[in-house]
C-alpha cells in the first residue's frame, strides 16, 4: 500500500499537481448502470417500456384482414415505421455526453416545464392618487 501512494506521490509531482482533496475518493466508471442492458443503450425496462408494445400493435396491423400483396406491403410499411419509431425513441440520448438521461424523461421535463404556472409580475396601479385627473 505504500508502494502505491509512493508512486501516485511521485506522479502528482512530476505532473506538477497536488492532491488537496481531504477523505475518500471514489471513482466510478462510465459503463456502470443500474439497469440491466439487451442491447447498448436498451434496457429491461425500456424495452419492456416501449418496444413490446410496439410489437404487440405492429402484430395487430398485420392481423388485419385483407391480405392481399398490396394491403400486406402497406401493413408492412406502417409496422416498421412503428417499429423504428420506438426503437428510437427508446434508444435515443437527447444529450450525448450524459448517457444516463433518457429521452422520455427529457421530453417529460421539457413537458411539466411548459405546463407549469406561470407567473407575471405587473406594475401595481397607483392607489393614493384621488386628484381626480390634475
Amino acid at each position: 500500500m505504500a508502494i502505491k501512494e509512493e508512486v501516485k506521490a511521485a506522479l502528482l509531482e512530476l505532473l506538477g499537481k497536488e492532491d488537496n482533496r481531504k477523505g475518500k475518493t471514489f471513482v466510478f466508471p462510465d459503463n456502470v448502470d443500474r439497469s440491466y442492458n439487451i442491447v447498448k443503450g436498451l434496457s429491461l425496462g425500456n424495452f419492456f417500456k416501449f418496444i413490446l408494445p410496439a410489437l404487440i400493435i405492429a402484430a395487430g396491423i398485420l392481423l388485419i384482414p385483407p391480405y392481399s400483396l398490396a394491403f400486406m406491403m402497406v401493413k408492412m410499411f406502417f409496422s416498421s415505421l412503428l417499429l423504428l419509431g420506438s426503437f428510437t425513441f427508446a434508444v435515443l440520448r437527447p444529450i450525448a455526453s450524459r448517457p444516463n438521461i433518457h429521452y422520455s424523461s427529457y421530453l417529460k421535463r421539457i413537458i411539466d416545464y411548459n405546463s407549469r404556472q406561470k407567473i407575471f409580475f405587473l406594475k401595481p396601479d397607483q392607489r393614493d392618487d384621488f386628484r381626480g385627473g390634475q
